[in-house]
């Protein structure tokens, strides 16, 4: 025989698991979020007005800029720095490190921090020769002690040789 289902009875949802998901998300999209610093938020401090009107302490950069220009081969032919040239050879490496010296005063922390060295170089010319001048003007030893020339090196967008 079977039994018929009254009316009188009435189904329930068990929320139990609904409430197990909607804590499972919750805690997905915390753990999933990404906190982005708000745009333009800079940590800029500005000289106050009165200061403006004294003179800085610092000096301002040296900036060098470095012609590299290669041969057909790609290897470093000649290095021109304003109307000053070098060979691309290690004996013209080490003129042009000499040269850097003599510009800054013999190198040292301070003046490695306020010098940028500015490469210019044909697009043919090899990396290796590339590294080579960077290495050249950014230290040298010195009694085992590393001297540092310049810190900040940027580089022009290559081109094709003159």
């Amino acid at each position: 025989m079977r039994r018929r289902k009254t009316s009188d009875e009435k189904v329930g949802a068990d929320m139990t698991p609904m409430i197990d998901m909607v804590f499972q998300l919750l805690i997905f999209f915390i753990l999933t979020l990404k906190i982005v610093a708000s745009e333009g938020d800079f940590n800029i401090k500005m000289p106050l007005s009165s200061a403006a009107n004294t003179e800085s302490d610092e000096e301002p950069p040296t900036n060098i800029l470095i012609r590299l220009r290669a041969d057909s081969q790609g290897g470093l032919e000649r290095i021109q720095i304003g109307e000053r040239e070098f060979s691309g050879t290690p004996e013209g490496l080490s003129s042009l490190r000499s040269f850097i010296r003599q510009q800054l005063g013999g190198g040292g922390s301070a003046a490695a921090a306020t010098t940028e060295i500015e490469l210019d170089s044909d697009y043919q010319l090899r990396y290796r020769n590339v590294i080579a001048v960077i290495t050249a003007c950014t230290g040298y030893l010195e009694n085992g002690q590393v001297v540092r020339l310049a810190e900040k090196i940027k580089f022009r967008a290559p081109r094709a040789k003159v």
